[in-house]
């Protein structure tokens, strides 16, 4: 019986941390699937993808924009710019850590991701993605 319930535990546990880790995580899906539910027209570009910077950067150059994307959501005057960033601490090295609480708070910054817009249509769906 202790057995049984050691494993439970441990079972439990690594359910909950898996959990945990899943929401610290990369933001830019749901964010995507949050402007396409609203009906907003959303492209996604990819650093590694644009022949240009491969082009302009070095190989190194090219793989390391590549963890960085740009989603661009619209829908009428609507206009979002979504900057996915390989992590939150990649923002707060950008911005500053000042900058960033500032813009975690205004719903400006979700996860790892960055929002550029006007519109406070947009910012409100960023922020409850």
């Amino acid at each position: 019986m202790k057995k049984f319930l050691r494993a439970l535990i441990v079972v439990l546990a690594v359910v909950v941390m898996a959990t945990l880790f899943t929401a610290c995580g990369d933001k830019s899906g749901a964010i995507r699937r949050a402007f396409e539910k609203e009906e907003y027209e959303v492209t996604v570009v990819n650093g590694a993808d644009s022949e240009e910077l491969k082009d302009w950067l070095s190989e190194d150059k090219v793989d390391e924009i590549g963890k960085y994307e740009v989603m661009t959501c619209t829908k009428g005057i609507n206009i979002a710019v979504v900057f996915k960033l390989p992590s939150k601490d990649d923002i707060v090295e950008n911005l500053g850590q000042e900058a960033y609480d500032e813009a975690v708070e205004s719903g400006f910054v979700n996860g790892n991701c960055f929002l550029i817009s006007i519109s406070p249509d947009a910012v409100e769906i960023f922020k409850n993605a």
